[in-house]
């Protein structure tokens, strides 16, 4: 039996917890399946125990006294744009932090958690392809496209659904969210031989949330996929409509139809039949250069690359 866990302080729209709501805010319907959801965040889990793994071996060969956030740069020195994308993120914080600092009165130098990256990307870098991502050099189309789909998911909604979907991007897995998998996490982190470090810590729930964000919007490509519009399936995906994959979302109903008869702007939940397709597919990407893998259907799901470094 399942021990209760503490409670986030926010209380969960229209009944989502939090794993629904960060779906939600990636493109899923408006009120996502709730064992569609169990899966993603057992998956997530799955994913960021492999990353903490990892980073502890190159920890170890570092001769490092804590599993810091120089070993997960180095698991992700194969990917600039992931990069570019942590870095702007530690950058936001430095800024949140810095600005918080300043209104306290406080005159101590806050350290700076973007530029720790630099330097050690500095290091390691050959060919100056992460320094550029440090410097936001490099289009990232994947960012763009995510804009994009909050603006035509926004753009007919009234003022209580924005102030949903706006909470819903709010919510993460760090701070009062997601307690029960901070706790699972933590557990992760206690198995391993060497301490982690709070920023290492932060940074591993910044990659289960883009681990997440991955998996909802591969989901939808799934969907697209078998939508059988062979236009639609080469269009980006700029509409979670999946009924209107590459059009405007459709207008609200008429003032006069009641409330409960509007139609919901992000279409049908995901299934976890979509999800499961997004793992096989996953698992077959990884096995598809050794010609005698066989059986790739019934591989557990850590037997796939991960997704977020």
């Amino acid at each position: 039996m399942e021990t209760p866990t503490t409670k986030p302080v926010t209380t969960p729209m229209f009944g989502l917890n939090d794993t629904q709501q960060m779906m939600y805010a990636f493109g899923d319907a408006r009120r996502p399946n709730i064992e569609t959801a169990k899966l993603i965040e057992s998956v997530v889990l799955t994913q960021i125990t492999e990353i903490v793994h990892q980073a502890t071996e190159v920890s170890h060969k570092r001769n490092s006294k804590a599993v810091n956030i120089e070993s997960i740069l180095f698991l992700m020195r194969h990917s600039p744009l992931k990069i570019q994308r942590l870095v702007k993120y530690l950058t936001a914080k430095d800024i949140s932090r810095q600005t918080k600092a300043a209104v306290d009165g406080e005159i101590e130098s806050i350290s700076k958690s973007s530029k720790r990256c630099k330097d050690f990307l500095e290091t390691i870098d050959e060919g100056g392809k992460l320094l550029a991502a440090c410097n936001e050099e490099y289009f990232d189309d994947i960012y763009l496209e995510r804009l994009v789909r909050n603006d035509k998911v926004t753009r007919n909604m009234d003022e209580k659904k924005y102030e949903e979907f706006c909470k819903a991007r709010a919510v993460g897995f760090r701070g009062t969210y997601s307690q029960k998998f901070q706790g699972q996490l933590e557990e992760v982190l206690n198995s391993v031989d060497l301490k982690v470090e709070k920023l290492a810590q932060d940074v591993l729930s910044y990659l289960a949330y883009e681990t997440l964000g991955q998996l909802v919007e591969m989901s939808l490509l799934v969907r697209r996929d078998t939508c059988g519009d062979p236009v639609a399936r080469l269009v980006p995906l700029r509409s979670v409509n999946i009924e209107y994959p590459s059009v405007h979302l459709p207008l609200p109903p008429p003032a006069t139809d009641k409330p409960e008869a509007k139609s919901e702007l992000s279409g049908h939940p995901i299934t976890t039949a979509e999800v499961r397709e997004v793992l096989r597919r996953l698992q077959q990407s990884l096995t598809s250069d050794r010609p005698l893998a066989k059986g790739t259907r019934n591989k557990p799901v850590s037997n796939m690359p991960i997704i977020a470094i």
